[in-house]
């Protein structure tokens, strides 16, 4: 969450030349509501379901060579998500660490439904939960893990080019 998946996602394709997908845009757009609004009208649980269905979607009925997946912050609490990328997909972790991704979110929590309206204070302490559940989720499902702190765009595409 708030570590800039999705611009390093869509960036990539384009290093790639192929088709960047985000899970949460693709379940906004299967539902016809925003994330806020399927978290704020379904709830959680509903958004998981809906997010874990169109996953398994996406990779068993790709037939692409290369597709780039941006998945959101909480894709990978789900232990069929995590099996499902690690036997069918590369899966890189951007991991950055809480402090830049407090300050990242500070600016950005009204889009986020899992924060929008906490306080500085409340929205430290949300984020620092949801880091600890969510870490072990995406260490065990990474194939790479890049350190994002310090680094431009330019620096950490031409890692996962240098990788991939």
């Amino acid at each position: 969450m708030g570590v800039g998946k999705s611009t390093i996602a869509e960036q990539l394709s384009k290093h790639l030349f192929c088709r960047h997908i985000d899970l949460d845009k693709a379940v906004e757009a299967s539902e016809g509501l925003s994330v806020e609004q399927i978290f704020a009208l379904r709830g959680e649980p509903f958004f998981r379901e809906a997010e874990e269905k169109i996953l398994n979607d996406i990779v068993t009925k790709n037939s692409e060579k290369v597709l780039v997946l941006s998945l959101g912050g909480g894709a990978l609490i789900s232990g069929k998500n995590r099996r499902l990328l690690e036997e069918n997909a590369y899966c890189i972790y951007l991991k950055a660490s809480v402090e830049n991704i407090i300050s990242r979110l500070t600016h950005a929590k009204k889009t986020r439904p899992l924060i929008k309206d906490k306080s500085e204070e409340e929205l430290i302490v949300e984020i620092r939960r949801l880091f600890s559940v969510r870490e072990s989720g995406y260490e065990s499902s990474a194939d790479y893990v890049l350190e994002m702190d310090k680094k431009t765009v330019h620096d950490i595409l031409s890692e996962i080019l240098g990788i991939i």
